[in-house]
C-alpha cells in the first residue's frame, strides 16, 4: 500500500475548513493535524476530519509523516508561517493573498527553490472550470483577433470576519482579499503578458475597519492591452464575479455564479441558501468545486507527489503582489505606476 500525503492545516477558520473538505475527499491524503492559537476552533474543525490537534506549528512539524502544510491564516501572518514551513523541508499552499510585499514574495519563491519543496499559492478562480473553459476560448485568436482589453468585476457585500477589516492583520481591504483573484484572473486571460503601468483608486465606505471597501485598477500590459479590475465590498445582493475579454473579431464572457442551472423562490427565506436569500433566487450548488478549489488543491498534490508542473507557479503570485503593491501605490499618490521603475 503506498503511503498516504500527510497533511497539516494551519488554521482552522473558514478557509481552512475548505481546504481540510477537498484533501479529505483525495485518496491520497491524510489530514493529520489541525493548527490553531484558538484550540476551540481547532478541534471543532479535527473532529470533523479525525485529525489531531495542537496550538503549535511545532508539534505538527515535528511529525514526520507531514510533508504538505496548507496555511489558511489571516495575511500578515502568512509569511513567517510559510517561511518556517518551507525551512522545515515541507510542501506548502499559502492562501492569498501569497504574502504582503513583493520583497516576501520573491524571498518565499527562492526559498522553496532551494529547499526543493512546493510552494503553491490561493488563487482558485483560475481553476474553475467555467473559467478555464472562457480562458481556453479567449485563447482562440482567430476567433477573438488581436484583444485588447479584459475586465475582471468581483464585488460581495463584505467580508463577516473583523480581521479583514484591519490594515494590521489584513494587510488590505478589498484590493487585498478580492484584487487577488482580479489581477491574476486578468493576467491569466490575455497569457500572462507581462504589465508596463498600473492606476487605481480606493475608497473606503465602511466606519468599520481602516482600509479600503472599493477598488479600481487599470492594468497596461506591454503587449498593448488593457486590463480593468473593479472589486468592492459593498455590493448588496450577493457575491458577483465577472469576467470579460475583448478583441477586434469576439469576445469571451463568463459569469461564475450565473447559468447555474438551479432557481427558487421564497416569499421568506432557505435555510441553506447564501445571500442573496429573498425573491427569486439562483442557488449555488458544488460551490467548492465551482469555484476552483478542487481542482486547484489536487494540481498541489501532484506537484507534490508526482513532481508535475504547476500551471499557476510562484512567479505569478510575484507578480500579482508586485501589481497590488503597485496600485496601493497609484491611489495612494494619485499618479500612474510604472513598472520596474
Amino acid at each position: 500500500m503506498v503511503e498516504r500525503l500527510g497533511v497539516a492545516v494551519v488554521g482552522g477558520g473558514f478557509m481552512g475548513g475548505v481546504h481540510a473538505e477537498v484533501l479529505t475527499a483525495d485518496p491520497r491524503v491524510d489530514l493529520r493535524w489541525v493548527v490553531d492559537r484558538d484550540e476551540r476552533v481547532g478541534t471543532d474543525l479535527a473532529t470533523r476530519f479525525g485529525a489531531r490537534v495542537t496550538t503549535t506549528l511545532d508539534e505538527a512539524l515535528a511529525d514526520d509523516t507531514v510533508r504538505f502544510v496548507v496555511v489558511a491564516t489571516p495575511a500578515a501572518t502568512h509569511e513567517p508561517i510559510a517561511a518556517q514551513v518551507i525551512a522545515a523541508g515541507r510542501n506548502v499552499l499559502v492562501e492569498k493573498p501569497l504574502v504582503l510585499s513583493t520583497g516576501h514574495a520573491r524571498q518565499l519563491a527562492a526559498a522553496a527553490h532551494e529547499r526543493g519543496v512546493v510552494l503553491a499559492h490561493g488563487g482558485n478562480f483560475v481553476y474553475a472550470p467555467k473559467f478555464v473553459r472562457a480562458h481556453e476560448l479567449a485563447a482562440d485568436r482567430e476567433a477573438l483577433g488581436t484583444v485588447h482589453s479584459v475586465r475582471v468585476a468581483f464585488r460581495t457585500s463584505g467580508p463577516d470576519t473583523d480581521w479583514f477589516r484591519s490594515k494590521a492583520t489584513a494587510g488590505g481591504g478589498a484590493l487585498t482579499d478580492l484584487g487577488w483573484h482580479a489581477v491574476e484572473l486578468c493576467r491569466w486571460m490575455l497569457g500572462k503578458p507581462a504589465i508596463r503601468a498600473v492606476t487605481a483608486c480606493t475608497r473606503q465606505l465602511s466606519a468599520a475597519g481602516d482600509v479600503e471597501d472599493q477598488g479600481v485598477v487599470l492594468i497596461e500590459f506591454a503587449d498593448g492591452a488593457i486590463g480593468q479590475c473593479d472589486v468592492s465590498w459593498a455590493c448588496p445582493g450577493g457575491e458577483q464575479l465577472t469576467v470579460e475579454v475583448i478583441g477586434t473579431e469576439g469576445l469571451v464572457t463568463a459569469d461564475l455564479w450565473q447559468g447555474m442551472g438551479v432557481e427558487a423562490y421564497t416569499n421568506t427565506k432557505f435555510g441553506a441558501v447564501w445571500e442573496p436569500n429573498q425573491g427569486w433566487l439562483r442557488p449555488e450548488w458544488e460551490w467548492i468545486r465551482n469555484s476552483g478549489y478542487v481542482h486547484q488543491d489536487r494540481q498541489v498534490v501532484d506537484a507534490v507527489l508526482d513532481g508535475r508542473p504547476m500551471t499557476h507557479t510562484p512567479d505569478d503570485a510575484v507578480a500579482v503582489v508586485e501589481t497590488l503593491e503597485a496600485a496601493y501605490r497609484s491611489a495612494a499618490d494619485g499618479r500612474k505606476v510604472e513598472m520596474n521603475a
